[in-house]
């Protein structure tokens, strides 16, 4: 729930007015989180105990009537870490989305009921809403998000730089639609690497097309890239990337809902055009499924479950990576003490074939990035207070 803190910028010649709000969530866990089985051995990661950083944020938003329909405003949401007190996650790495203002989004808003300009750093691909409601609004975290951010990955899932329209309520059950487009900001300073007098090169676009109806919901998202340098640890290195996601979901009880998606990515090394997938150079292809479901007990009572399955990497030079998929799944709940807080519980398992690392990294959940093969293993008991 939003709080207004400050409400009356008042324009005497108009009743034009500005409203200041400053809202957030506070989500801390007693966690475990431990890793076994990989095909080193030594690379197990032994079990522990923390207090663990479950996506908590402050937002700071402006909102104008400029009349006629129209407003403008401002929105900035910045990640922080309430018990490190630092801009370091679990694993003492930094963690870029708690490390300045406006680090989770930062955007400039213009538009009227029917479409938003946006302009700024702001969320895509990522984004599910009620495709998958669990993540970090109810339990922290979730297997399925970590998931299709894996295996040959994305460009973004948070990107700078963007133009991006946004579809209002006047759209009716397709509101919340999008359309975005930008540089990776990697290239827009020099055009390329080592050059000055070149146009940028490393560019994005994508849409989101959802549509809500009754008790059903679809969503499907698209993201292309082209000359940029994500995913890559030898600097210059260039890629083109493509990824598409489906969902589809059903309301079948007040409260609950069952969904599914599918996604398939795809990598290609532009600078070594011969070169075979690995984690972070080569070409690849991916794909894989999500089962959701949230069910509702009464209006204080949830029950959570996740199913997860990725196949194995391909890639035109070496064809099908062998045991290169994994299984994951979440099962949890909550019990709400009030419209804004919660506690809830929740047990984690991603399990990678020998020669993948999936994990969930998501908010900087884990302590440890899991090694090739392994069982990622994580229970939860956690306390949410929304404001």
């Amino acid at each position: 729930m939003k709080k207004t803190l400050v409400a009356v910028a008042a324009l005497a010649a108009t009743s034009a007015f500005a409203q200041v709000t400053l809202s957030g969530r506070a989500n801390l866990d007693v966690s475990t989180f431990g890793t076994s089985g990989s095909t080193n051995p030594a690379t197990d990661f032994a079990t522990r105990t923390r207090v663990g950083e479950a996506s908590s944020r402050i937002t700071f938003a402006a909102n104008e009537d400029l009349g006629g329909g129209m407003h403008a405003g401002v929105y900035c949401e910045t990640g922080i870490n309430i018990d490190t007190a630092t801009a370091n996650g679990q694993a003492n790495t930094t963690n870029l989305n708690t490390s300045e203002w406006c680090s989770r989004e930062g955007r400039l808003v213009l538009g009227n009921k029917t479409v938003e300009l946006r302009l700024g750093r702001q969320n895509v691909w990522w984004t599910q809403g009620e495709i998958n409601p669990t993540g970090s609004n109810l339990i922290g975290t979730d297997t399925i998000t970590n998931a299709f951010n894996g295996g040959v990955g994305v460009l973004g899932v948070r990107l700078e730089n963007m133009i991006m329209l946004h579809g209002n309520s006047d759209l009716g059950a397709f509101s919340g639609s999008q359309i975005y487009t930008g540089y990776t900001t990697a290239y827009e300073s020099t055009g390329a690497v080592g050059t000055n007098n070149l146009q940028p090169k490393g560019t994005y676009s994508g849409f989101k097309a959802l549509y809500t109806a009754g008790n059903l919901v679809a969503q499907m998202d698209y993201q292309t890239a082209t000359d940029a340098t994500s995913g890559a640890t030898t600097t210059g290195t260039l890629y083109d990337r493509v990824a598409s996601k489906y969902g589809l979901g059903y309301k079948y009880a007040t409260g609950s809902i069952a969904t599914i998606q599918y996604w398939n990515k795809e990598r290609t090394d532009k600078t070594n055009a011969l070169a075979a997938f690995t984690s972070s150079t080569g070409k690849g292809k991916d794909s894989g499924y999500s089962i959701n479901l949230n069910h509702s007990i009464n209006p204080t009572t949830m029950l959570v479950a996740q199913f997860t399955k990725t196949d194995n990497i391909t890639d035109t030079v070496s064809g099908e990576l062998a045991d290169s998929g994994h299984t994951s799944y979440t099962v949890g709940g909550l019990y709400r003490l009030s419209k804004r807080t919660h506690v809830y519980a929740a047990v984690h398992s991603v399990r990678n074939d020998k020669n993948i690392n999936y994990g969930m990294s998501g908010g900087n959940f884990q302590s440890f990035t899991p090694a090739n093969g392994s069982t990622v293993s994580a229970s939860t008991l956690g306390l949410q207070h929304n404001f």
